[in-house]
């Protein structure tokens, strides 16, 4: 059997709380999902999860929408007519 080793790692605890709860309905710890997900990145090479938020942005599309909320709620907006075109 390997040999075995810790690693420690700093979490908020809502995050882990909530990890701990999605574990607790999948039926697995904590400690095998981690070591699954690290074993399958090793094996893959590649690490799938993703980077969109609860509303299915990335970081930066989310950044630009924030700023152009700001942009509408202080005024510095410009309107155009429509245009249809046949």
């Amino acid at each position: 059997m390997p040999e075995k080793t810790n690693l420690t790692i700093k979490l908020d605890k809502g995050v882990r709380d909530d990890f701990g709860n999605l574990c607790n309905q999948i039926g697995i710890t904590m400690a095998a999902a981690l070591n699954a997900f690290i074993k399958q990145a090793i094996r893959q090479q590649e690490m799938n999860f993703s980077l969109r938020d609860i509303n299915g942005f990335l970081p930066d599309e989310a950044d630009e929408l924030r700023r152009r909320i700001a942009q509408v709620k202080a005024g510095r907006v410009e309107s155009h007519d429509l245009i249809e075109v046949d």
